[in-house]
């Protein structure tokens, strides 16, 4: 697989320079003349890249999405859930580790705007006064101390600039461009994950709590139950055992009730964390029990060539591909001379009111150029390392995209099964109800066993559980395939 980027020098641009050399330029002026010019032409241009990846042209389950371009801003908010929307707000303005990667976002920047200040001349100003004393015993005779003590003031500019001739400092401004754009993107998964974690962990809240008021209405009505079997065993008509049998069932769902309390906490921690808050700051935002909300979305999906487009995760591994390219360019200029122009001006004078004369100015201009011609092939293998990280990101790019689509169809069919789920699951309470009914009228005429009350309770209290985790699996579903889509960011 030959998937890379390579530079190389522009070869007219070459000849162009030994033209200027053989045409015996002597003088500085004409030196750095050319150099100027030819200078944005002597970068290492990008050639080629290939991706051994295929996009897929369609989905395979999207009989019941949308498939029109993707529109998925604030995706949260179509679950029409004020307090979703508000523990979201709060989580973007307070969660530690999305501050964190701000930090580095503005880090990068910062490097970024930094690395630019290469194509840029340092200027310096010195100044210096120097007040030198003789010995009179120096010399074997000194008959006079008229010129022992001497002292002079000295100031100036100095000025240092490298000319960019084979753009290594334009590769390593790209570079960081890239680097910065990719950390940008970073950014923006980062933000679709905070907000996708918060919405899971809500709806697991939620459906904790529709859990607990099942469990509740089942301890009331195995309660009456109970009740039924101790009556009709004191009045003879049933057994003992009929009693301990309504009686187990009653404090098995009993039981249940401090473990979904301990969900229910479990999951206002975990909040707690995301919003950058502690759990006694939201306790008393979950005293009311709110339904879970409605599950039937009209889904628009697009097409997979689309979510590529939008997901932030593909946008940074792309985006760490071309920095990593544009730092072989930068290695690869190493290869090659460095141009540099040093110079310097200011005045000297022994006299301060002499000090700005033009007899005081004094300049000096020293172009330069140094060649590494051998360093043990520390540039060749450095140069090998950088293509060998580009190599890295590129297969990171295409495993990106391949998650990315895997993502996409995983969820859009636990999506839909879990309608198909939930259709199922509301017939099956329904039944349970009205089984449990008649086996509560036959027994109490004498006319039905309990075992037949038994098994009905128990039913009814796993189906209607079995519903409300179905439910949260459907809003789970949507929440990951609205992530996987991208998020509309």
């Amino acid at each position: 697989m030959k998937n890379y980027y390579f530079y190389k020098a522009k070869s007219y641009v070459l000849r162009a320079m030994c033209k200027i050399r053989n045409s015996k330029l002597t003088t500085h002026g004409s030196w750095l003349t050319a150099l100027l010019i030819l200078s944005p032409f002597l970068s290492f241009s990008q050639k080629n890249i290939e991706l051994d990846i295929v996009i897929p042209k369609s989905w395979q389950i999207d009989s019941i999405y949308l498939t029109n371009n993707l529109t998925h801003y604030d995706w949260w908010k179509r679950f029409e859930d004020q307090t979703l929307d508000s523990l979201i707000t709060v989580a973007l303005n307070n969660n530690h580790n999305l501050h964190s990667i701000e930090a580095t976002l503005e880090k990068s920047r910062l490097l970024y705007q930094q690395s630019k200040s290469a194509f840029y001349p340092s200027l310096s100003l010195d100044a210096q006064y120097d007040l030198s004393e003789t010995s009179l015993n120096y010399y074997e005779e000194t008959s006079s101390d008229q010129y022992r003590t001497n002292g002079y003031l000295n100031a100036g500019f100095n000025a240092t600039w490298e000319i960019d001739v084979f753009g290594k400092n334009r590769d390593n401004v790209r570079a960081n461009k890239k680097s910065y754009l990719a950390t940008e993107a970073a950014y923006q998964d980062a933000i679709l994950n905070l907000c996708a974690q918060v919405a899971i962990v809500y709806f697991n809240l939620r459906s904790y709590q529709q859990q607990l008021i099942v469990a509740n209405q089942n301890i009331t009505s195995e309660k009456n139950i109970l009740d039924i079997t101790i009556a009709r065993y004191e009045s003879g008509l049933g057994s003992q055992l009929d009693v301990s049998q309504a009686k187990s069932v009653y404090y098995n769902t009993l039981a249940t009730v401090p473990k979904l309390d301990a969900y229910i906490t479990q999951c206002i921690n975990n909040l707690a964390v995301l919003l950058g808050t502690y759990p006694s700051d939201l306790t008393n935002a979950f005293n009311n029990v709110n339904e879970l909300p409605n599950i039937r979305h009209l889904v628009n999906v697009g097409i997979p060539a689309d979510v590529i487009r939008n997901r932030p995760d593909v946008r940074q591994a792309e985006l760490n591909i071309e920095a990593q390219a544009a730092s072989i360019g930068a290695t690869k200029a190493d290869f090659y001379p460095k141009f540099k122009i040093t110079g310097s001006f200011g005045y000297l004078s022994h006299d301060l009111d002499k000090f700005f004369h033009n007899e005081s100015q004094m300049f000096q201009l020293t172009p330069s150029i140094s060649w590494n011609l051998f360093s043990g092939m520390e540039i060749r293998k450095a140069t090998k390392i950088a293509e060998i990280a580009l190599e890295e990101n590129i297969d990171n790019y295409n495993n990106v995209i391949l998650n990315a689509i895997q993502e996409v169809e995983t969820e859009m069919s636990n999506y839909a099964n879990a309608l198909k789920t939930i259709e199922m699951g509301q017939m099956v309470v329904e039944q349970g109800n009205k089984t449990l009914e008649l086996s509560i009228d036959l027994y109490k005429r004498g006319l039905g066993t309990f075992t037949n009350v038994l098994d009905a309770q128990r039913t009814v209290l796993s189906d209607q559980n079995y519903l409300v985790n179905a439910w949260n699996s459907a809003l789970l579903a949507l929440v990951r395939l609205y992530t996987a889509l991208g998020g509309g960011n």
